[in-house]
């Protein structure tokens, strides 16, 4: 009996050790990249040579030694070929429904050359039955340089039995025919909508054909409507594009119903192979109308997934300085249209802006509120800090959008208010058609990226792309170390003293990012527990001349474990 009793207990301790044995076993990867150089965004900027990822998450990262461990019998390994590897990046402001509209549907011309702009157009033109919208884009004012007709009468000249509706760089102006004009009901009579002006001759006071802010988006709404299919198409080619350049998550900064159905009809497709944050619109003129919005802010969640998340709200406060419907402090420089004591205007009184943050923030929406002139941004800081004492801290984040001009005295209080400015690359360094000291003087400077990062605000990356000609962001990253043009075209360099490192660039575009989209916890670092969201690249971009990086190109995008790009035979 002592015997049997012995020879139970034994056994039960065997059964432990070999379950202890079991226990203390590295899990087997479902994937392990090896031999690569893993710029990890962690706390102290650390690098590893490998990672194990299995079910989307990373399980381990370290040394290869380490990583060896958790190869079984079925996990893939990839050696990475020294490569450098780092989290996917986090386009925090972003339109790729109205840039795949752009590119798939409308009649596209990037060029500041006005015969090369109407020879395009005149292609596009040959392709549409008489009678029937021509529309497209991306002009600037530089195509009218030395003519003296007025815009409308150039368009009237190619297109005398067209309708033709064309947004510019900036997508917040239009260039109208006459025709075009005369069916919006807009003539020489037709008072500016609030926000929004309709430019008249100086001396006749003639509708010229340009309509700009809000003045441009009321009516758009009347413009005939894009099927499903098209609108869907134009996202998936958008997408594509969006995923080739290294970004893994998305926010969509400016989203009506329209552009919703077409993300929700490719969610039903599966065919959305990334993470995307939508921003719904708020009183905006590019919905079909505010019912339209509390409709779809309402049923938000219909169209949440584990790819989209819709809990962001945007808010249109200003124009842009370019056409002087920025909001400033101070007024622009004296000008024959606007004078010498304007200051643009804000699209909302303050009062009012601050009961929508209640509302909003209330409601869990993160906003974003697009605030190009230091007044609106101050305004937008002072409508987050009614929110914060009315709902008490709710935790969300909220955004000053395109931050680029901000009273010295108003950098504290993003850190204060917990507010993240949001910065657009291609705009912070000189480029031709933006001569910021031509609007504002010599003393006022844009873009303070260095003075926002040492005060400890959050500081986060956003495109706005189509705005700017491509979604890549590396030429980005690039201009946001220099300060100067990353194509090279000139040495020189904008606000030079506002530069920071790559590495403080790097968070700003993946780790910030991902702590501004609400998933700092699972994204923008590469750490164990987070989301196997990883870029590949075809160089060490801390190893070359930094005026090498942005010639980036990403040899493979990795998101939740699973590959959405793969150029490793480039």
């Amino acid at each position: 009996m002592k015997m049997h009793y012995l020879l139970v207990m034994v056994t039960i301790a065997l059964a432990a050790c070999d379950a202890a044995n079991e226990a203390s076993r590295p899990v087997s990867a479902d994937s392990v990249y090896t031999n690569a150089r893993i710029y990890k965004v962690d706390a102290v900027n650390s690098w590893a040579s490998a990672m194990a990822v299995s079910n989307g998450k990373i399980i381990a990262v370290g040394s290869d030694e380490d990583i060896a461990a958790h190869i079984g019998e079925d996990t893939l390994v990839n050696d990475m070929a020294g490569r450098m590897m780092m989290p996917g990046i986090h386009d925090t402001h972003i339109h790729p429904y109205d840039g795949g509209i752009g590119k798939t549907v409308q009649c596209s011309f990037l060029t500041a050359v006005l015969d090369e702009a109407l020879k395009a157009l005149q292609d596009c033109l040959a392709d549409i039955p008489e009678g029937q919208w021509l529309r497209g884009g991306q002009w600037n004012d530089g195509l009218f340089i030395g003519t003296t007709k007025a815009p409308k009468h150039i368009l009237d000249e190619i297109a005398p039995n067209h309708p033709v509706f064309l947004m510019d760089w900036s997508v917040h102006n239009a260039w109208l025919n006459s025709s075009a004009l005369e069916l919006l009901g807009i003539d020489d009579e037709t008072p500016d909508p609030n926000g929004g002006v309709i430019v008249r001759d100086l001396q006749t006071g003639e509708a010229t054909g340009i309509l700009l802010d809000n003045a441009a988006y009321e009516p758009r709404r009347s413009l005939p409507a894009y099927s499903l299919q098209q609108r869907s198409d134009a996202l998936a080619w958008s997408i594509k594009q969006i995923m080739s350049y290294g970004i893994t998550t998305f926010k969509a900064a400016l989203v009506t119903t329209e552009n919703m159905e077409a993300y929700a009809d490719l969610q039903a497709k599966g065919a959305i192979p990334f993470n995307i944050k939508t921003s719904l619109s708020w009183k905006s003129a590019w919905a079909n109308s505010h019912e339209d919005e509390l409709a779809l802010i309402d049923g938000r969640a219909g169209f949440a997934s584990d790819r989209i998340d819709t809990g962001f709200a945007k808010i249109m406060l200003d124009g842009i300085p370019p056409t002087y419907t920025a909001a400033m402090l101070e007024p622009y420089l004296p000008s024959e249209a606007f004078g010498d004591r304007w200051r643009g205007k804000l699209m909302f009184e303050p009062e009012q802006l601050g009961a929508d943050l209640i509302e909003l923030d209330s409601r869990g929406l993160t906003v974003k509120i697009h605030a190009t002139g230091d007044r609106s941004a101050r305004a937008a800081l002072d409508a987050i800090e009614v929110a914060r004492m009315k709902n008490g801290d709710s935790g969300l984040i909220h955004e000053v959008s395109h931050a680029e001009l901000i009273h010295p005295d108003d950098i504290p209080r993003f850190v204060e208010l917990n507010v993240a400015a949001e910065m657009c690359p291609i705009l912070w360094y000189p480029i031709p058609g933006l001569d910021w000291e031509a609007w504002l003087g010599p003393e006022r400077k844009v873009w303070p990226v260095r003075n926002l990062v040492e005060s400890g605000a959050l500081v986060i990356y956003g495109s706005d792309w189509p705005v700017v000609a491509t979604p890549n962001p590396w030429p980005g990253i690039e201009s946001m170390v220099t300060r100067a043009d990353p194509s090279g075209v000139s040495d020189a360099t904008l606000w030079a003293d506002q530069s920071v490192d790559l590495a403080t660039t790097i968070r700003i575009f993946t780790h910030n990012g991902a702590i501004a989209n609400k998933v700092g916890d699972t994204s923008g670092s590469l750490e164990v527990g987070k989301d196997a969201d990883f870029i590949l690249l075809d160089r060490n971009i801390f190893d070359v001349p930094i005026t090498d990086v942005g010639e980036t190109k990403v040899l493979l995008s990795v998101v939740g474990g699973n590959e959405v790009v793969n150029n490793r035979s480039m």
